[in-house]
């Protein structure tokens, strides 16, 4: 009979089937709706740093509930910028007379949260929480540098702290990195001297700094009475930001192959400290798992693939953005099977055979 973490490990790979197969009504019955509204109002048709809005919102939704967050936090980060906010011109709402449209569909309370967060002064909210030692148990009180304070209780904090931690770690990469250079200082930096950073979609190499900043940030959620995201070891732990950069550096050397390519022992070197450096991504692991199935170490490879996996379910995104999240979970499923059954393409051509997971 299985044990309370095999069926925690069944229950969990049902739910990420869901999200594979995008079966909505099995996540939530109300979330096939929702996703209409949010069609209706163009968000699968609006921009969004790696891909569409509707991409982006529905990310960090996926995020909230692989992480137990509860129904209306979920919800509030399917929305959280559709009246816009500080950083982004995304109204699929507006914020005057579009609110009781989507009253109507997701309720007066979701409503307010969504509008409260889009209107409050992200930036600010942001910077005192990275740089703060000290959780705001009793709440936080914003200013919009207008004359205009927003006072927001503990649970409001709790709330916009946990979607603002899944909001990032869904979208950071180089360009946002580039383009947002310093942030949350980020300055007025003009583009014509520095138009290759405005060059979308850059190399789409993995943030250097995002994961930093999101480790900071959640460090203070165990404090406040919600389900603990199970990032950073239950959000315990910090990535300094020269362990982030370090690793982000070494992983790209890999996986650009700008390593000598006669042998993979420099590859497998540069992979083993980007995960001793930055043990918090699953990427490095899955990289690392297929150079063992070439050399036949199957064991070796199913625990990398194994570990990769657990964590590309345990973030609900992907760091590697140029695959999607959904891409590289198949693929860590598929070097786990492959693993399993001690087998692995001999030749080039084979590699495209591969595709059918059985389990």
């Amino acid at each position: 009979m299985p044990d309370g973490s095999d069926l925690e490990s069944c229950a969990l790979d049902r739910l990420v089937d869901s999200f594979l197969e995008e079966d909505h009504a099995s996540i939530d019955p109300d979330l096939p709706d929702v996703l209409r509204t949010m069609a209706e109002r163009r968000a699968g048709r609006s921009w969004h740093k790696h891909g569409s809005f509707k991409e982006h919102l529905y990310g960090t939704f996926r995020m909230l509930h692989l992480w137990g967050q509860p129904r209306e936090i979920q919800y509030c980060g399917l929305l959280h910028s559709v009246y816009s906010n500080e950083y982004v011109d995304l109204a699929l709402f507006d914020p005057g007379e579009g609110r009781p449209l989507l009253r109507g569909r997701v309720g007066a309370e979701i409503e307010e949260m969504v509008y409260l967060f889009c209107t409050m002064p992200r930036n600010q909210f942001v910077a005192e929480l990275v740089q703060s030692e000290k959780t705001p148990r009793q709440g936080m009180l914003l200013s919009d540098g207008r004359g205009t304070e927003v006072r927001l209780s503990p649970q409001q904090v709790a709330t916009f702290l946990v979607i603002t931690v899944a909001d990032f770690a869904e979208q950071w990469y180089s360009w946002q990195e580039d383009t947002m250079s310093g942030y949350p200082a980020t300055g007025q930096v003009p583009t014509a001297p520095h138009w290759a950073a405005s060059l979308w979609p850059g190399p789409l190499r993995p943030g250097s700094s995002g994961l930093s900043l999101v480790s900071r940030l959640a460090r203070h959620l165990p404090a406040f009475d919600l389900p603990v995201p199970p990032i950073f070891s239950r959000c315990t732990c910090t990535l300094a930001p020269v362990d982030e950069a370090a690793a982000c550096a070494l992983y790209w050397q890999a996986a650009m192959l700008n390593v000598p390519l006669i042998s993979s022992r420099a590859v497998l070197a540069l992979l083993t400290e980007a995960i001793r450096l930055n043990p918090w991504v699953a990427e490095p692991r899955l990289l690392l798992s297929q150079l063992a199935l070439i050399d036949g170490r199957f064991d070796e490879a199913g625990a990398s693939a194994r570990e990769g996996y657990r964590l590309l379910c345990t973030w609900g995104a992907q760091w590697d953005k140029r695959v999607s999240w959904q891409g590289w979970v198949i693929w860590a499923r598929m070097l786990l099977q492959s693993a399993r059954e001690r087998s692995w393409p001999a030749t080039l051509r084979q590699h495209n055979n591969l595709g059918f997971i059985r389990t």
